[in-house]
């Protein structure tokens, strides 16, 4: 059964340079200029006093400038290595990803954001904003450019990347931010739509807690299928879905796993009444069919969850420290 789009992509490793810290020699050169010039002279006697009136809020200025801080917040393009993870299909070379840091300082929890079968898709810098409004750094990773993928939307492409192989994309992404110095490396999320939101609730298996305990600490899945109960672990696990999404049937497969855990699996399941897919996407205001499935924003829908993501992304995260 088809999934769905929204995905991440990226290049080299540095800061964007609109974010770039300002210089400030230009005024620390032009302020020394002024300190050496000679208060008295025969031809400058009549000056002094306007000198001395500037010297202050020059020196103001100067302190200001000094004093403003390099901007911590800005989009890194990155390669994230390959680490092999049994049962996943993985690429032979990088995934390609961003990282995207809030504002200010401090090692910043972090959430990795996952695209659906369609690809980069506009919802992506919707939650990019959203999340790094919050304080968590986002990194959004593409999982097909490394595959040589564009879509496994259609049925007869869905082998081509499963939520299982997409599972060691996201084990390999979460290792590679705890090797961050912005990140703390105790709080690392995820968050995925349609198919990457499969990917979110596969990835909470308890083999990958077994093999890498505690690397994950939440999990987000957006009108992603969840599958085999029996294989989940102990991440805490928020699943959201509209009960007329016929595209995988998330709202009714998703109950039904919540239905079958134990009590030290922590899981919510939120149903929204009437939506269908893509509720959560603004940049999807005109109901359109994919392979079938409606798929259309639900302005009453997505603001309530958006409100269910926070407080769980809070609870088991917490904020930037």
């Amino acid at each position: 059964m088809p999934h769905l789009p929204v995905i991440a992509r990226s290049v080299a490793t540095k800061q964007s340079p609109t974010h770039a810290a300002p210089s400030h020699r230009p005024a620390a050169c032009s302020f020394a200029a002024f300190l050496s010039a000679p208060l008295t002279t025969a031809s400058n006697t009549g000056d002094v006093s306007r000198r001395k009136r500037l010297i202050v809020p020059f020196l103001l200025a100067l302190t200001t400038a000094l004093a403003t801080p390099p901007a911590t917040a800005g989009t890194l393009t990155v390669s994230i290595p390959v680490t092999p993870v049994p049962g996943s299909h993985q690429p032979d070379r990088p995934y390609d990803a961003t990282l995207t840091l809030p504002s200010g300082a401090g090692r910043f929890p972090a959430v990795i954001l996952l695209h659906g079968c369609g690809g980069e898709g506009p919802s992506q810098q919707f939650w990019i904003d959203r999340l790094t409004g919050w304080g968590y750094a986002v990194l959004r990773l593409d999982s097909f450019s490394a595959r040589g993928l564009n879509s496994v939307c259609a049925p007869q492409s869905q082998h081509l990347a499963t939520p299982v192989d997409r599972a060691g994309d996201v084990l390999s992404a979460a290792l590679w931010l705890r090797t961050r110095p912005e990140i703390d490396g105790a709080r690392i999320g995820v968050l995925g739509e349609s198919h990457g939101g499969g990917t979110a609730a596969a990835v909470t298996s308890r083999e990958y807690e077994r093999l890498y305990p505690g690397l994950l600490r939440a999990s987000v899945d957006y009108f992603g299928p969840c599958r085999d109960p029996k294989q989940h672990g102990t991440v805490p696990l928020l699943a959201l879905a509209g009960d007329a999404d016929t595209w995988g049937y998330s709202a009714r497969a998703c109950q039904a796993f919540a239905a079958a855990l134990q009590p030290d699996q922590p899981m919510q399941v939120e149903v929204y009444p009437g939506a269908v897919h893509d509720f959560e996407n603004p940049s999807a205001v005109h109901l359109r069919y994919i392979l079938g499935h409606p798929a259309q924003y639900d302005s009453s829908a997505a603001n309530d969850s958006y409100a269910k993501v926070k407080a769980f992304l809070a609870r088991y995260l917490g904020g930037a420290s």
